[in-house]
């Protein structure tokens, strides 16, 4: 497998690219080695957005690639630890009142948690954030999640603060991910399994589909799996696309319940 960091921060990425001993491009915000790329993406959902797009110009090929976005995050004061790595399992971004969840595939040690994408630093109200706030995390799912399964889109967070910092430059960023280097090479070495390639079955575009429909019903992991199955084998039964379940991945369920009856009606037209 290749891995792609992903680091708002030069500081957030120093760590990585002395463990790692990558080499900076001179035209770009990329580091590589062998199997490694880092792109540090800058601050900000437009940014993050544009960096990562103008990446993927160069890069279009990600099908053996997982997605690690490591970085820094403030921490609802009664929730999170300072100094504790913890692994995002569900993204919401404010501005846009939309809900993303990375698919956790394999099993992990990191404390699972929420984050909340925001536009503009938090001081205020910090209690209403019920987990991290970080501000480019939703763009990066948004901009890569089209091009790789969910599965392979890792968020990694290292809390820096609970929403309370009047001076940033205080904030040792660079020793704060420096502190988690080996917990987080651990879970690099996790996802070295060329199982978790794109599957040849299923087109790029079949692909997004899926990814987009476990996003949008909430799937489980064990309903992802079975999803992924019941699709090859329909392809490889009928040689037909799976793209008749458009219409069931653009329903949003309200429960585990109503999920659970879509799915079924999946299982259903894929058996046909």
């Amino acid at each position: 497998m290749q891995f792609l960091f992903l680091t708002a921060l030069k500081a957030e990425a120093h760590p990585l690219i002395t463990a790692y001993r990558l080499q900076k491009d001179s035209t770009t915000h990329l580091y590589s080695q062998n199997h490694i790329d880092l792109l540090i993406t800058g601050v900000g959902v437009a940014k993050t957005t544009k960096r990562i797009q103008s990446y993927l110009s160069q890069h279009p090929d990600l099908s053996h690639t997982v997605i690690i976005n490591i970085g820094i995050a403030g921490g609802n004061p009664n929730q999170t630890i300072i100094g504790d790595l913890y692994r995002v399992n569900a993204i919401y971004d404010e501005a846009t009142n939309r809900s993303f969840f990375p698919d956790i595939m394999l099993r992990h040690t990191q404390k699972e948690i929420s984050l909340t994408t925001v536009s503009a630093v938090i001081t205020k109200n910090r209690e209403r954030y019920p987990g991290l706030v970080d501000m480019e995390a939703s763009a990066i799912f948004q901009t890569m999640s089209k091009v790789v399964p969910v599965h392979r889109l890792i968020f990694l967070k290292v809390v820096s603060d609970h929403m309370n910092v009047k001076d940033w430059e205080s904030l040792d960023v660079t020793r704060l991910i420096q502190t988690k280097i080996d917990e987080i090479q651990s879970v690099v070495d996790g996802y070295k399994v060329d199982a978790l390639a794109d599957r040849k079955i299923l087109s790029v575009s079949e692909m997004e589909l899926l990814s987009h429909g476990v996003s949008q019903l909430k799937l489980t992991e064990t309903q992802y799996i079975k999803l992924m199955a019941w699709s090859e084998n329909f392809k490889k039964r009928n040689g037909e696309s799976i793209k008749k379940l458009e219409p069931y991945f653009n329903l949003i369920s309200n429960s585990k319940a109503e999920r659970n009856q879509i799915f079924d009606k999946i299982r259903q037209q894929l058996s046909a």
